[in-house]
Formats: structure tokens, sequence, C-alpha cells
């Protein structure tokens, strides 16, 4: 045989004996591979949703609802972003919260509704704004809305306005405070819109010394005017009430139309006095709404004060029980997680 076909022999051998040099992509992904399924045998890869704790192969577990996974092969979970959420096991991404709602911390498996007092404009809010003097908002709000003309807001963060005491108006919208009447006009009804509304003869209410909110935000008063002399209304008589039970007004519009008795002890949302309301508005009494307490889940009124029993995630209970302030609520989880 001539040497060069001895040669080519060997080189054909060899050919066949030792593979091509491999790619460096080819280099990693084998490289990822051994990491991943070393030890694994024959076991599959877990599948996106899935992870297998430890190598990333069967047996293999669903992400629980507040986390998500959209690889495959991994040992562990990705907790929803704050904003965002995970409703149900074995889903490979996360659900923006829409707005009027949101989630201030992670893992979460559904958005909140926006506290009243608060706006949550876009999606995905982790952090509510509050609403500045002069406006206002319910739950669920996307924006803050402007005190109408004849109601007024000194406070940040309510959930509705008041309306300006007798004797004192306001013509703007958004409104902080109400101007008084002059002193030879001095009566006027609660709510009033314009100053042409002062008048000289008196109403069915007394002008309110003051126009101010005390610091909890409970609304100026605006005492009847108990006096049956012409020009002025009768006083509707109060009725009679258990000992633990106060009589409380009841308007329509700004009408008084009767009374009814209240336990201001227990009473969820006139808690510690009364807490009437024309149109929704606060108008008269000192009671407080436990019922709105901003990021509070559970609340009571016990012996005439608010008490909250829960808030909502990133809140905590306040020292004195009656309100929720910022603080750390640690995700409770028994799997793992990549935070």
């Amino acid at each position: 045989m001539p040497w060069f076909s001895s040669i080519g022999t060997i080189l054909l051998v060899l050919s066949t004996c030792v593979p091509a040099a491999l790619s460096n992509k080819q280099k990693i992904d084998r490289g990822v591979d051994s990491i991943l399924f070393s030890g694994g045998g024959s076991k599959s890869p877990c599948k996106p949703g899935t992870f297998g704790a430890g190598s990333g192969v069967e047996p293999c577990t669903s992400c629980p609802a507040g986390a998500y996974q959209p690889g495959q092969g991994r040992t562990s979970c990705i907790a929803a972003s704050a904003g965002y959420y995970v409703p149900t096991s074995g889903q490979t991404s996360q659900t923006i919260c829409p707005a009027g709602t949101y989630t201030s911390t992670t893992g979460s498996k559904k958005c909140l509704s926006c506290p009243a007092g608060y706006k949550c404009p876009n999606a995905g809010t982790s952090t509510p704004q509050i609403c500045a003097a002069g406006t206002y908002s319910a739950t669920g709000s996307k924006a803050c809305t402007a005190c109408a003309v004849g109601y007024f807001q000194a406070i940040a963060g309510t959930a509705g306005c008041c309306a300006c005491p007798a004797g004192w108006y306001t013509s703007t919208t958004g409104s902080i405070s109400c101007t008084q009447c002059p002193a030879m006009s001095p009566y006027c009804s609660p709510g009033a819109t314009s100053r042409s509304l002062c008048s000289t003869r008196p109403g069915s209410h007394a002008p309110s010394k003051t126009c101010g909110q005390s610091s909890s935000g409970d609304c100026p008063a605006s005492p009847p005017i108990s006096s049956s002399s012409p020009g002025k209304r009768n006083v509707m008589p109060k009725p009679r009430c258990k000992n633990n039970e106060k009589a409380c007004p009841v308007y329509s519009g700004l009408l008084l139309t009767r009374y009814v008795c209240m336990d201001v002890m227990s009473n969820l949302e006139a808690c510690g006095d009364c807490r009437s309301f024309t149109d929704g508005w606060a108008h008269l009494g000192g009671g407080h709404d436990c019922s709105i307490v901003p990021f509070a889940n559970e609340v009571s009124c016990n012996a005439g004060k608010c008490d909250v029993g829960s808030c909502q995630p990133g809140y905590i209970v306040s020292a004195d029980r009656s309100s929720c302030v910022e603080g750390t609520n640690h995700l409770n989880s028994n799997f793992p997680l990549i935070l």
C-alpha cells in the first residue's frame, strides 16, 4: 500500500474519534446543564411555573400564589414585586395592580383598594398618595376630588369635606377654610356658597364662632337656634334614650328631620359622640367614623374610641390602637423565594 494511503487511513480514524471543537455557546449551555441537572440522572427539568428544591429537576412543586417562575429547571420562585400580584399557583408571570389599587409589599396574592383619603392614580402603585387639604377621596379612588362650594377641608387625607358652619361661606371649590359673614349681616345656613346668602335675619342656626376643625378632623358645629319666635324654626324635641345612648340628629339636606338613639360607646360610625351627615358630608357632632381609618383591615369602637385590630400589609397598629402607621410586615412563606 502506498505510504500516503496509510496516512489517509490514520487521519480518517482520528477524525471519527476526536469530537469537533465546541463553540463558546455550547460550552456555556453544557456548563449550565451540568450545574442545574448534575445528579439528576434521567429526571426532567422543572417546567416554568414550578421549581425543584435543590436541583431544579423532578419532583417539581408549583409556585404558590404570590410568586411566579418564568424559567425552567429552577430551584425557587420569585415573589411578586410591590405594585404587582400573583393570584393563583403555578404562574409564570406577575400581574400589575390596576389604578385605584395597590400593594406595598412583595409576594402579594391580590391588590388592595386604595384607602379613603388617598389616591392610586397609576397601574402598579406601591404607595398610595395622600389627598391634599381641600380635597378628599373614597376607598378605591384613582384621583382626589376637590371640595364643593360651600364645603372645605383643612386636613389632608380625609374621606369627605365639612360644610361651612352657620355664619360662614365659601364660593370656590377645593377650599381649605371658609369666610365669615360680615358683622352687619352675620346669618347664613350651613354650607353657604356666597356672601350674598349672609343676612340680617336669623335663620335656623346660630352663627358659629369658629370655622376651625379639631386635630382629628371633626367638623365645626352649627348649633340650631332653640326658639319658637317668628322667623325662627322650632327645634325638634329629643327622644329619651337609654343611659348608654345619646340622641343624635338626622338631617335631610340642611333640615333636621328627627333624632335617633345611638350607643356612641360602641357605634362604629359615630364612635364617642354623634356624627351626623348631610348628603354624605360630615355636618354636626364630634364622633369619629372608625370605618374609614386609613389602611385598617379590622376596627371596632370600644368605650367611645376607635380600636384597630389589624392593618393592611406594610402598616402596623399604632401604640394607642387608634390608627395604622407604616411598619414592616414580613412575608410568611414555606417555599424558597428570590427577593
